[in-house]
This record gives C-alpha cells, sequence and structure tokens, in this order.
C-alpha cells in the first residue's frame, strides 16, 4: 500500500507542478477546479496514510535483522510521501554481521524519523541519505543531509502535507523515544560542513 501511495504522491507532484506552469501562462482563474482537486486528492493520500500508520502506532513488536532491515525500509519510504526532499534509501544495502533480534515501537520510531527529516528540511536540505549501519552493540539507522542551519529560504511544503507532522517533536521528544526502547540518537556535523548527521542507536538483544 505505501508503495502505491508513494507513486500516487509523485504523480501528484508532476501534475501540480505542470498546473502551475500552465496557469502562469493561461491564467490562475482557469485552474481553479484543478487545484482544488489536486489538494483533494492529496487529503485522501493523507487519510489513507494516517490509517496505515494508527495500525502500528502503540506495539512493541520484535524483529529479526531481516525483518528489522525490511521494516526500516518501509518506514523511510513512508517518510519520503510527506516530505518536499529526495530521499536516496541505502537500507537495502544492509547486511547483518551477525544474526540479532531487537524490539521497537513502529509509531514512536516513526515519530523520530519524521522529526529528523522535518528538521533537515527546514534546514534547506535537498537531499537525505539515509542507510542502515552496525556496532557489536547496536543497529543504526543513520540520517545524512545536505542542509545547512544557517540556511534563510525555506523550502515550500506542497499541499500543506506537513500538516501531517505532529508540532513540538524537538530533540527532547526523539530522545525520549529511543530511550524508551533502550536506544539513543546522536548529532553530528559532517565533516566538510555541509550538512547534519543523525544516528539512531537500536539495541540488538541476544
Amino acid at each position: 500500500m505505501l508503495t502505491y501511495l508513494h507513486d500516487i504522491r509523485n504523480k501528484l507532484t508532476l501534475i501540480s507542478g505542470q498546473t502551475s506552469i500552465l496557469s502562469k501562462k493561461y491564467g490562475e482563474d482557469d485552474f481553479v477546479s484543478i487545484r482544488t482537486n489536486l489538494v483533494r486528492i492529496s487529503e485522501l493520500i493523507n487519510d489513507a496514510y494516517r490509517h496505515l500508520k494508527s495500525e502500528t502506532e502503540n506495539r512493541l513488536l520484535s524483529f529479526s535483522s531481516d525483518e528489522f532491515m525490511c521494516k526500516m525500509d518501509l518506514l523511510t519510504e513512508a517518510a519520503g510521501l510527506l516530505f518536499p526532499v529526495t530521499i536516496q534509501n541505502e537500507i537495502c544495502e544492509y547486511k547483518a554481521q551477525n544474526l540479532f533480534s531487537l524490539e521497537i515501537n513502529i509509531g514512536k520510531v516513526f515519530q523520530v524519523i519524521e522529526n529528523a527529516i522535518d528538521n533537515s528540511v527546514k534546514a534547506g536540505a535537498r537531499k537525505v541519505i539515509i542507510r542502515l549501519l552496525e556496532t557489536r552493540e547496536h543497529c543504526i539507522y543513520e540520517i545524512v543531509d545536505n542542509g545547512t542551519e544557517k540556511s534563510t529560504t525555506m523550502p515550500e511544503y506542497s499541499m500543506e502535507v506537513s500538516s501531517l507532522i505532529p508540532h513540538g517533536l524537538g530533540k527532547e521528544i526523539m530522545i525520549n523515544n529511543m530511550m524508551g526502547i533502550g536506544g539513543k540518537v546522536e548529532w553530528t556535523r559532517r565533516l566538510d560542513y555541509s550538512g547534519m548527521i543523525v544516528r539512531l542507536y537500536f539495541p540488538k538483544k541476544s
């Protein structure tokens, strides 16, 4: 389902862009009906997304290493539906060094991912790279952006899709969410100062 929603969102973005071009050429009044329907379609996509999200919001689930990779891949794709930024998803390239399991709360983890990418967008990022890494004790979900905290140019959220993102999710919420599953979150600047790196540490179970 998330794949279909993602594809529909992409096509909707293309149509919205072409509509903007044509409205400037022929006049805004002739495209009011099209814009209204585009907003309504976007709302329906958001409703479907909310339904999928609510199904897994509060459960604590156990996953094997392969299952965890698949789940984080899906959450990454879901986040891609919400933000006007290119997400380079490298999760499928991850190969676990050893077999392990871990427990996560899907809803809380997705909140953290949403907030991290939202912060990247607000910092002017146009691209976010997401990958899985591994240490002996943790599996790490790494988010690397090319934003600059000094950016004054804020990209516009098309069709108000950002209204889905809960307000007030700051670093404290991200920290608390990760602590709730025994993990942690850390922030660091990229070595060339071209953006930020956020790492979510998920503790392995023996």
